[in-house]
């Protein structure tokens, strides 16, 4: 996996871009899955690529946190948003901690961080590893073969006070990989601001993903976007993956 540069410049701005996630919702599903699917005893999450901490906010309430992200910046943010959880600054793919975990979740098509079957391996494989048995891992593709809409332009815009923000990006894929050039545009404060944030984005078939899952020997059921029904490749739906380590 590449060390990517990601959101240094624009993490103050992250959580304006993404106002409209459903945090909340989707840390709901996590506590429901653990719920039903966990077996471990203990309540030790591991939130990797916990970014500003947004859904770490409402998961200490009900486990004991540790957030990993590469970006310091973005930290910072979650440091002061969710001081009492334990931050350490890593890359999901050379982690590696002295504990093991109940819970491990990795949201918001952060797995796709990963550009080829191969890192992804290696980073479910870390992940397995540091699970207890019984324990639980969930992620998301933000981003599946299923679901690829070539050519696709996206544009996020946000006004707020003395901040005009609007970033945008096109979906096209080369070799199974989104090189998303996402170009900001940023008014604050009467100046403006213009930066172009790199992203190399790995897009996998959710078939590929469940052989590597197999061959680790996690037990899996696919949902879609967070809600407990079963996902359907042609329902457009994100798929997301509840793991367990029996």
């Amino acid at each position: 996996m590449a060390k990517q540069e990601l959101y240094r410049k624009f993490a103050q701005y992250y959580d304006l871009i993404y106002k409209w996630m459903d945090y909340e919702g989707e840390a709901e599903f996590v506590e429901e899955m653990v719920e039903l699917h966990k077996f471990s005893p203990g309540n030790n999450l591991l939130d990797v690529a916990c970014g500003t901490g947004n859904h770490a906010q409402y998961l200490t309430h009900s486990f004991q946190v540790v957030g990993l992200d590469i970006n310091p910046e973005m930290m910072e943010i979650a440091h002061e948003k969710v001081p009492e959880m334990e931050l350490v600054t890593g890359n999901m793919q050379d982690m590696d901690f002295e504990m093991d975990f109940d819970v491990i979740i990795c949201l918001f098509s952060a797995i796709n961080y990963n550009t080829n079957l191969n890192d992804l391996s290696e980073t479910l494989e870390r992940f397995y590893k540091h699970l207890k048995v019984g324990g639980v891992l969930i992620f998301d593709l933000g981003f599946c073969t299923e679901n690829w809409d070539e050519g696709r332009v996206f544009v996020d815009a946000v006004a707020e006070e003395d901040i005009q923000l609007a970033r945008i990006s096109q979906s096209h894929l080369r070799d199974g990989v989104f090189n998303a050039n996402f170009v900001f545009l940023v008014k604050e404060d009467g100046i403006m601001d213009f930066e172009v944030d790199q992203h190399d984005i790995g897009v996998f078939s959710t078939p590929d993903v469940c052989t590597i899952l197999d061959a680790l020997g996690f037990d899996f059921n696919i949902y879609g976007d967070y809600e407990n029904i079963s996902w359907d490749e042609n329902s457009g739906k994100r798929p997301v993956f509840v793991c367990v380590k029996s």
